[in-house]
C-alpha cells in the first residue's frame, strides 16, 4: 500500500470539490474519509468474492 500517497489524494480531492462542499466536517477532517482500506491489501479480493457471492445468491434459476 502507497501510504505516501494519501495525502497527494487528499489535496486533489479538496481541489476537485472546487467549493461544492461546504461542510467543515469534511473539509477540515478529510483525513478520517480518505483512508487507507480497513481490509489491506486483500480489501479488492474480498469485494470481487462479495460481489460474486451476491450476484450468485440474485440470480434467477429456470
Amino acid at each position: 500500500m502507497q501510504q505516501q500517497l494519501f495525502p497527494l489524494i487528499r489535496q486533489a480531492v479538496f481541489q476537485n470539490l472546487n467549493g461544492y462542499v461546504s461542510s467543515s466536517a469534511i473539509l477540515e477532517h478529510m483525513e478520517e474519509y480518505i483512508v487507507p482500506p480497513g481490509l489491506g491489501p486483500q480489501a479488492g479480493l474480498y469485494g470481487a468474492l462479495a460481489l460474486g457471492l451476491a450476484a450468485w445468491n440474485n440470480q434467477a434459476f429456470i
